[in-house]
C-alpha cells in the first residue's frame, strides 16, 4: 500500500470521528408550551374571536401565562384554526376623486365617490372644479348612500383644501389625505373611472352638460344595481349592499 493511500485512509478516518462528535439537533424543537395552554390559546380564537395580540393579553391578564406572539400564530397554524379577517363594513371608507371629461369642447368634472366595501358609487357632473363643487358633491354624497359614511379619503387636490376637510369632520365624519405621489392608495375608484371612460363616457356624445348630467345619473345606477362585478364575484354593488344587515335607527 502506498504513503498517498495511506494517508488518505488516515483524513477519512478523521473525518468520520469529527462527524460522530458533532451533536444532532432535531430540525424543530419541541415547544415549551404545555397541552393546557395550547388548548386555551385555541380556545381563545374559536370560541372568543380573538387574534394573536389579544390572545396574548388574555392568556397574560386572566391566566397569568406568558406566551410570545410567534408562537401563538405557530399554534393558531398547528391548529388549523385560519387567520381572523377583519369584516368591512358600508361606509367604513370611502374613496373620492374627480375625472376630468370633455363636453361639447369644453371641460367638465365627474366627481366621484366609491364605497370600500360593497363598490356603490355615487356621481355627479360639475361645470367647475373648485372647494363649492366638492362641498356640494359632499351634501349629495350624504343623500344619496344608504348608509351612514365613517371615513372619507381624497387625495390632495386644490379641490380639497382645509374648509372641505372642516365640512367633512363637521358631518361627522372622518378625513384622511392620501399620501403624495401614491394614487395607488384610492385605486379602486381610480380603477372605476377607467370603467367610467370604457363603459360610457367612450361610448356616448353630448352636446350639452345638462344631458351628460342627466345621463350619468342613468350610468350611475345601472353601475349599482345591474352590472355585475368581478371584485365582488359576480355580483352587483347593490346585491353586496343587500347582504348586510340594515343600519339601526338612530
Amino acid at each position: 500500500m502506498s504513503v498517498r493511500t495511506i494517508r488518505r485512509w488516515r483524513v477519512r478516518w478523521r473525518q468520520g470521528s469529527l462527524e460522530g462528535l458533532v451533536p444532532r439537533y432535531p430540525r424543530r424543537r419541541g415547544r415549551r408550551v404545555t397541552p393546557r395552554v395550547i388548548e386555551l390559546i385555541g380556545q381563545a380564537r374559536r370560541d372568543l374571536g380573538y387574534g394573536a395580540a389579544r390572545t396574548q393579553l388574555w392568556l397574560r391578564r386572566v391566566h397569568e401565562v406568558r406566551v410570545a406572539m410567534g408562537t401563538i400564530q405557530r399554534i393558531f397554524g398547528d391548529l388549523g384554526i385560519p387567520y381572523l379577517r377583519r369584516k368591512e363594513e358600508p361606509g367604513e371608507s370611502v374613496q373620492v376623486d374627480v375625472k376630468f371629461v370633455k363636453i361639447a369642447g369644453r371641460w367638465a368634472f365627474q366627481y366621484t365617490a366609491l364605497d370600500d366595501c360593497t363598490r356603490f358609487r355615487v356621481l355627479r357632473l360639475y361645470r367647475r372644479l373648485h372647494q363649492g363643487a366638492s362641498v356640494a358633491f359632499l351634501a349629495e354624497l350624504q343623500r344619496a348612500l344608504p348608509f351612514r359614511i365613517r371615513k372619507l379619503q381624497c387625495d390632495n387636490g386644490r379641490e380639497f383644501p382645509l374648509d372641505f376637510v372642516l365640512a367633512v369632520e363637521a358631518a361627522g365624519i372622518r378625513h384622511r389625505y392620501i399620501r403624495p405621489r401614491r394614487p395607488q392608495q384610492n385605486g379602486k375608484v381610480e380603477r372605476s373611472h377607467r370603467i367610467d371612460q370604457e363603459e360610457f363616457w367612450g361610448r356616448h356624445r353630448f352636446t350639452d352638460f345638462d344631458a351628460a348630467a342627466t345621463a350619468l345619473r342613468t350610468w350611475e345606477r345601472t353601475y349599482n344595481y345591474q352590472r355585475f362585478s368581478l371584485a365582488l364575484h359576480g355580483r352587483t354593488p347593490a346585491e353586496k349592499l343587500a347582504g348586510f344587515p340594515p343600519p339601526l335607527a338612530a
